[in-house]
């Protein structure tokens, strides 16, 4: 798919050639578009599907060359037909029928460079003969641009909010772990270091003649401080 856009800027071209992709074409993931300057304006290519490249340069020169002529160039199963109008490039697809009848011929022309294999185009010059088989040849030679799927805006700011939420959280739990005042977690104490299964021993200690200054349970025994009486 091609079209021509006059007195803009580059990236006017683009924003405008990507958001018509989006528009009419239902999977705008799978798809490319590029931009050529061409006179006082752009041309724009829209490509769905297939490996992203572009015939741009070749067929902006073969047009700035010949401008009376006819560009043909593959677009998919059918052959997009470029010429030139009143100064501006105009065109459209053939239909499938005649598409294949054009497929026909250009297969019968020889390429005027090597084209390894690849679909290419073809530019018919307005003094071509009837006879004449070796034709400018439209290659596709230069990487487009993908069109994204453009993000919603609900769909945005949903991730920025799992993203925030997911920060305090992580940030939180990292406080806690360094917190010096953690709670403190529970010990595995057997029967015998209960402190009353330990009581009878820590009263033994104590004499007849002793008193007790101290007495505390810490890290699971009795400490007792015992003073002799005066």
């Amino acid at each position: 798919m091609y079209g021509f856009l006059e007195g803009v800027e580059r990236r006017d071209a683009l924003a405008y050639a990507r958001s018509f992709a989006r528009r009419t074409l239902g999977s705008s993931e799978r798809c490319w578009y590029a931009v050529e300057p061409l006179w006082t304006g752009f041309l724009y290519e829209i490509h769905e599907g297939g490996p992203g490249r572009s015939f741009l340069p070749d067929l902006v020169t073969e047009l700035d060359a010949n401008p009376g002529g006819i560009a043909l160039v593959p677009s998919g199963r059918r052959v997009f037909e470029l010429t030139v109008r009143n100064g501006r490039p105009v065109g459209g697809l053939l239909p499938e029928a005649k598409s294949r009848q054009v497929q026909l011929q250009m297969a019968t022309i020889r390429p005027t460079v090597p084209v390894d294999g690849n679909a290419y185009g073809v530019m018919i010059p307005p003094w071509v003969t009837a006879d004449q088989v070796r034709l400018r040849t439209i290659r596709a030679t230069r990487r487009m641009r993908r069109v994204s799927a453009p993000v919603s805006v609900p769909l945005a700011l949903s991730s920025v909010g799992f993203a925030a939420g997911l920060g305090l959280l992580t940030s939180g739990g990292g406080l806690y772990y360094w917190s010096p005042h953690r709670i403190p977690q529970p010990q595995a104490l057997t029967l015998d270091q209960m402190p009353h299964r330990q009581w009878e021993a820590a009263l033994a200690a104590i004499g007849p003649d002793n008193y007790v200054s101290k007495l505390e349970y810490r890290d699971g025994k009795w400490t007792i401080e015992i003073a002799g009486a005066r």
